[in-house]
């Protein structure tokens, strides 16, 4: 007989499971379905080249990201557990950094504080992801895309995405957001329009709104094949966090070449996953390396003082 707390997690783990299956089709399949509906006619009737993208393996793939992760598998063989294991950390051990800043405001005043807080940290979590190696050889899987499309929105190394929802977890356990709020379906909808947009083939820039809200413009030229503008940009839903950080590039004009120099990760579900890796374990090598043929440099104090006697 199994102990009753493995008995618990056994019955939680299914419950969480059922309930995400059976969730709001509408939320989970209609949104984005529609988004990618308006977003494919207008590039179907404005671009000859939609055809190269929208039947590419590069398109498939991106549309597999977005099934494993909103199909349920993900949430239910890797990110329910996980969880379940930060609400028990933050709920045993760590209870006052639960400050539930937010949690006595109207339910309009926790929508506009959640839409700003979430971006304010994805800004600084994409930024970092840039900026740290090992952090980007995994996000380097979402810039190898070269045909971009809406559904490149969901292009995301596992590690990657796991990363991004634990750290979105942290500050969200410490204002004290309602769950509720994940009920209101225009949000979703503004959100998976910004985000598919972005990712689009579209050169929109918004005009004057453009620099308020992240445009497809402003977006793609992050994910230019120049790596100076790759780092630039980092806005998910707001482009005046790129301008308040110094980081924001709005004269360049829209790439015409996307993904990494050399386009050097497969176009492969296996080599997407593999390949980060490969790049981390590559990078320890040469550092052990240079260790190894770099002189060795005794401190001074082991030297002993330069000699003063004359000859």
């Amino acid at each position: 007989m199994l102990p009753q707390a493995s008995l618990d997690w056994i019955s939680w783990f299914f419950s969480r499971a059922l309930a995400y299956f059976l969730a709001d089709p509408v939320k989970i399949y209609l949104i984005p379905g529609i988004v990618l509906l308006i977003l494919f006619s207008i590039e179907a009737a404005t671009q000859k080249d939609w055809r190269d993208r929208y039947l590419s393996r590069n398109f498939w793939n991106d549309t597999f990201y977005f099934f494993f992760y909103y199909s349920g598998v993900y949430q239910f063989l890797i990110w329910a557990w996980i969880y379940k294991s930060l609400s028990h950390v933050f709920s045993q051990y760590l209870p006052a950094l639960q400050l539930n800043i937010v949690s006595n405001l109207s339910p309009t005043m926790q929508i506009v504080a959640l839409i700003f807080v979430f971006d304010f940290f994805h800004y600084w979590d994409h930024r970092l992801r840039h900026m740290i190696p090992w952090l980007w050889a995994f996000h380097s899987i979402h810039h190898a895309q070269t045909k971009m499309t809406m559904m490149t929105t969901f292009r995301m190394h596992l590690v990657d995405e796991t990363v991004f929802r634990i750290l979105m977890f942290i500050p969200f356990q410490i204002l004290g957001f309602s769950p509720l709020l994940t009920a209101w379906l225009w949000v979703d909808l503004i959100g998976t329009w910004v985000t598919g947009a972005q990712h689009s083939n579209l050169t929109w820039s918004y005009g004057p709104l453009g620099r308020f809200f992240v445009s497809p413009h402003f977006h793609r030229i992050h994910h230019s094949n120049d790596t100076r503008l790759a780092n630039l940009n980092f806005g998910g839903l707001f482009s005046f966090w790129d301008d308040l950080f110094r980081t924001a590039e709005r004269k360049a004009p829209c790439p015409t070449e996307h993904g990494l120099a050399g386009n050097p990760i497969p176009e492969t579900l296996i080599g997407h996953l593999v390949y980060p890796f490969v790049l981390i374990g590559r990078g320890l090598r040469e550092r052990a390396d240079h260790q190894e043929s770099a002189p060795v440099m005794l401190p001074v104090s082991s030297q002993g003082p330069p000699s003063t006697s004359r000859s």
